[in-house]
């Protein structure tokens, strides 16, 4: 009998430190609190004032997903955010054009956050989505081939969101390969463009970035 009772005694003792993990009310809340579902309405972008708008969400979406937006026409925004995984990519390195350092952050809940990438240097959503555009393992693609692609593909959809487009087909102005952080090659086209074709191709990449961001 004292045998038996011992291995009942035993029995008990470690059924409960394999048992599945009794959540308390207090811990139960907690979780709660995290789910995106506890979140507040999303707050108002002071610096997009199409973030809200329906027509830059379906340009956005169409952006989001388009490989003519990157240096080689193969890589898109959605390269890296796969939205079947939860918007990254699965991968412990993230790959682009070239291999990144760092693994795909992923973008569920990105709306709520303040900063921006993995080291916070973007303060708002809009502008983060331009720094993978310029960067040469990312997307690649100079800042008037962003423009370029605009006007090729997106000209009805941008134009009725935000105003005309400047004239980027004219490629003795605006050389696809234009752009202040670019290689050597494109920072010297950038320089050669007059002050004002500049404002216009960075209104335009200000905007794309803007049609990610809603």
């Amino acid at each position: 009998l004292i045998l038996v009772m011992a291995v009942a005694a035993s029995s008990w003792l470690l059924w409960q430190t394999w048992a599945p993990h009794r959540w308390s009310a207090g811990e139960q809340a907690l979780l709660q609190s995290l789910s995106l579902a506890a979140l507040p309405p999303l707050p108002a972008v002071p610096s997009n004032q199409v973030a809200d708008d329906a027509g830059a969400v379906a340009l956005g979406r169409r952006l989001f997903s388009d490989p003519r937006l990157s240096g080689d026409g193969a890589v898109a925004c959605a390269t890296c955010h796969v939205p079947a995984l939860a918007f990254t990519d699965g991968k412990p390195l993230a790959t682009g054009m070239g291999q990144l350092d760092r693994h795909s952050m992923s973008l569920v809940g990105a709306a709520w956050s303040m900063w921006f990438t993995w080291d916070g240097k973007a303060d708002s959503q809009w502008s983060q989505a331009l720094l993978p555009l310029e960067n040469p393992a990312e997307q690649g693609i100079a800042r008037t081939g962003v423009a370029h692609v605009i006007a090729a593909a997106y000209a009805g959809e941008y134009t009725a969101l935000f105003g005309p487009l400047p004239p980027v087909t004219d490629t003795v102005r605006f050389s696809p390969n234009a752009s202040p952080a670019g290689d050597a090659a494109a920072r010297q086209a950038w320089a050669q463009m007059t002050l004002d074709d500049q404002a216009a191709v960075n209104r335009v990449f200000a905007n794309t970035g803007k049609a990610l961001e809603a």
